[in-house]
């Protein structure tokens, strides 16, 4: 059996427990993941010392959920651990649970969702609760629910997509029972908040084998509910294979970059703005600049920039995409190269991508912010405020990224100054 060994904080919060007399264990995937050999910072504690005495025992805590039973104790070295009183579920409604405090260890881990999340370990003598089988389990590499599978979705209906995240997570088998339940679930997944969708989606895309979990998605038709335009992609469009190969060529650390090259999977035809992409991650909740970096990096996908552009050109693509934009577009496509095992497309990129930091580094003006002239300097020169201002910047902006020897201030004030003289706004304004 692989060693069992938690962090010292841990160890120190689970001794205090004892030592007053409860019991301190360590739950769920902490244990479950030490049983597999895979590491993992976070260790949940269970005991049946109430809130209160919890907090009575600790310097240093946090009120994370005390209806719940659940306080954070901050230990020693700075680390906060959930130590949650042992409880039941009393009452269930597919989203949330109403619970009462439980008097043993095995009570609380049968209110759990699947057998391998069903383990206890206690430090202080050693001993490990499993009364569902879920080491078994592990060792089959199989995906069984607690007790009742319709129950257990039932009461939960973000189960269903916890139980897709660790099969695919840990390459588990559904037990047919198990997977027949699940399958009849989806259809209570509408009932579930956009949060708890979203939170649960990101935690599929941190990991190493999110592009299975996406294939379990929808082989269970788990897409159809919160995002029928990738369930649409995935029932018809051959390249979704492709894609789910490109999201694991995205290093696990970059989810939110994992989240556009989904996004990339939906048909560009008749959607030039990515309306669809704006209308799922809205769907989702998700913050408003999360949104509009994710769509314009939908949006500025291609074209890319190729080794034969020229330096103004390259220059032009930058400030069109956003200088803070141009590595993660490259993410994005040496992603799709890796996934093909295309080298040559990878060479050609990588070329390209020289010639784009070249220009970063370079320190030629890119943005309006890089103009040795701005806004005020126009009005000065007589150009009233208003749209007239932007689009005098934007011309003078254009010109010195074409020849970057323009960005001196003297320079652009004439060439403002001729345009202004020219009437040139004027045209420029109806363009």
């Amino acid at each position: 059996m692989p060693e069992l060994d938690p962090p010292e904080g841990f160890r120190a919060i689970a001794d205090r427990l004892e030592s007053a007399g409860f019991e301190a264990w360590g739950v769920g995937g902490a244990i479950r993941d030490a049983l597999l050999g895979v590491e993992r910072a976070d260790w949940d504690i269970a005991t049946n010392a109430r809130p209160e005495q919890v907090q009575g025992m600790f310097r240093r805590t946090v009120p994370l959920g005390i209806e719940h039973g659940t306080v954070g104790v901050i230990s020693p070295d700075g680390a906060m651990y959930e130590v949650t009183t042992f409880r039941r579920d009393v009452e269930t409604d597919g989203r949330h649970a109403v619970v009462e405090f439980a008097g043993s260890i095995d009570e609380d881990l049968s209110r759990r969702d699947f057998t391998i999340n069903a383990l206890a370990w206690r430090p202080a003598t050693g001993e490990i609760r499993d009364p569902h089988g879920g080491r078994e389990d592990l060792d089959r590499r199989i995906l069984r629910a607690v007790g009742d599978p319709a129950e257990r979705f039932a009461e939960d209906y973000l189960r269903v997509l916890r139980g897709l995240r660790f099969a695919g997570r840990y390459s588990l088998e559904i037990d047919p029972v198990t997977r027949t339940e699940l399958e009849a679930a989806v259809s209570g997944l509408g009932r579930l908040s956009a949060e708890r969708v979203r939170e649960e989606l990101l935690k599929g895309l941190a990991g190493p084998d999110a592009g299975e979990i996406l294939a379990l998605y929808a082989d269970i038709g788990a897409l159809e509910t919160w995002y029928p335009e990738l369930a649409a992609v995935a029932r018809k469009d051959p390249r979704w294979a492709s894609t789910l190969a490109a999201i694991d060529a995205i290093p696990a650390h970059r989810s939110s970059l994992r989240l556009v090259r989904l996004l990339l999977s939906l048909p560009r035809d008749g959607d030039p703005d990515g309306t669809q992409a704006t209308e799922l991650l809205d769907r989702l909740k998700c913050s408003n600049a999360e949104t509009r970096r994710a769509v314009h990096l939908w949006r500025e996908y291609l074209p890319l920039v190729s080794p034969a552009d020229s330096a103004a050109r390259i220059r032009e693509w930058l400030s069109e995409v956003g200088v803070e934009h141009a590595r993660d577009l490259f993410r994005l496509h040496f992603a799709v190269a890796r996934a093909a095992g295309a080298s040559e497309s990878e060479r050609v990129l990588l070329h390209s991508w020289r010639r784009v930091h070249d220009e970063l580094v370079s320190g030629a003006p890119i943005s309006l912010a890089d103009l040795a002239v701005d806004g005020n300097d126009l009005i000065e020169l007589g150009l009233p405020s208003g749209p007239l201002v932007g689009l005098m910047l934007e011309e003078l902006s254009a010109q010195v990224i074409e020849d970057p020897s323009r960005n001196e201030r003297e320079t652009l004030l004439a060439e403002a100054r001729e345009l202004i003289e020219l009437g040139a706004l004027d045209v420029l304004d109806d363009i």
